[in-house]
């Protein structure tokens, strides 16, 4: 019998666009769910898979921000999944529970996490993404998506939400709620950051160099707006952040840009055993003050993605707070221009597409 086809845009060549093609429905397995996906998110880290940065084998669905619905259930899932639940899925899954990745999580938390497992698979990098009407997924990376949150805005929460949440949680235990924390680059992930932070109990301090940056910044419910905006250019960016932190500077830095030139004056903003946490990832090497980091007793955090439990927490204060992307979403069909629009200087926020209607 014939295997059902699906529409979705393929990566057939590097650097060059997307093509739409006719394709299987993948085949549900045991272990795994069937999702019917609704919207699907282009980040910085798509572009980097066009341009063949990930080394994946060629065709491609790309696409690594899915929400959608659960269309099948494999005859082996355990857990309360059925047909119709809505949902979101994490890039990375199928941990294999046996390499020295997940040793190390079964010994530490009792559970396996694809996130460090030497074998895992990753949608939209290196296996199949989110670009096509269905997509397979792993229920241990798979979470609900609250009713009130719709799959244009809960799409781009499964990386930039997961990715800078996770950023966030890094602050913890040195940062405390009421002291001052800046997010450094107000893009996608950065708008996100500022009402997490200030959802978190932060006074918030939105930096960026971009006037379209410190617009987005402001482009929030009232309640969830940065204390404070600066103009990372500006002669006396320093000293405002200084004056808002009576002399002591930050407790803590999220910076949302892979510029070295920006992580490095992000490091030097930081006061005495100040965190701060990279989450762009630059071609070139950090470069970081090794004086500033040894007489302030400074902390640089590495943080990969948020966990699937710590997803589910984010999606919590997210319905809670009403917090919201600056979203343009984008028809199937338009999907092999959408890094031209991706790339044009007066885009904001995150690029959605609509896959289901």
């Amino acid at each position: 019998m014939a295997s059902r086809q699906m529409q979705a845009a393929q990566i057939v060549e590097f650097n060059k666009p997307y093509q739409l093609s006719q394709v299987p429905v993948p085949q549900c397995g045991d272990h795994d769910l069937l999702v019917q996906v609704y919207a699907a998110g282009f980040c910085h880290s798509d572009l980097q898979v066009l341009r063949g940065q990930f080394g994946a084998a060629l065709p491609l669905i790309p696409s690594h921000e899915p929400a959608g619905k659960i269309a099948q259930v494999g005859t082996q899932v355990k857990g309360s999944w059925k047909v119709g639940d809505r949902i979101g899925v994490l890039n990375f899954k199928n941990a294999c529970g046996q390499c020295v990745g997940c040793r190390q999580r079964l010994r530490r938390t009792k559970r396996t996490d694809p996130r460090f497992c030497r074998k895992r698979q990753t949608a939209g990098f290196k296996h199949d993404g989110a670009f096509g009407q269905f997509m397979l997924a792993d229920p241990n990376t798979t979470v609900h998506l609250p009713e009130k949150v719709s799959f244009e805005q809960g799409a781009p929460l499964m990386c930039a939400g997961a990715t800078v949440w996770g950023a966030l949680q890094k602050l913890k235990p040195d940062v405390k709620p009421g002291e001052a924390v800046a997010i450094i680059g107000i893009g996608g992930l950065g708008q996100l950051g500022i009402q997490f932070a200030k959802a978190m109990g932060y006074r918030t301090v939105a930096i960026d160099n971009r006037h379209e940056g410190r617009r987005l910044a402001v482009d929030v419910s009232e309640i969830l707006k940065p204390d404070l905006v600066i103009d990372s250019s500006a002669p006396d960016a320093s000293d405002q952040i200084l004056d808002f932190t009576a002399g002591e500077g930050l407790a803590g830095a999220v910076v949302c840009t892979d510029s070295i030139e920006a992580n490095a004056w992000s490091l030097q903003q930081l006061g005495n055993g100040g965190v701060m946490v990279p989450v762009g990832l630059p071609q070139d090497r950090w470069q970081f003050d090794s004086e500033a980091m040894v007489f302030r007793e400074l902390t640089i955090r590495g943080v990969y993605v948020a966990s699937m439990g710590e997803v589910e927490e984010m999606l919590k204060v997210v319905a809670h707070h009403d917090i919201s992307s600056h979203i343009t979403t984008v028809d199937f069909d338009q999907i092999p221009s959408i890094v031209e629009r991706y790339a044009d200087k007066s885009m904001k926020g995150r690029l959605v597409v609509q896959i289901t209607q």
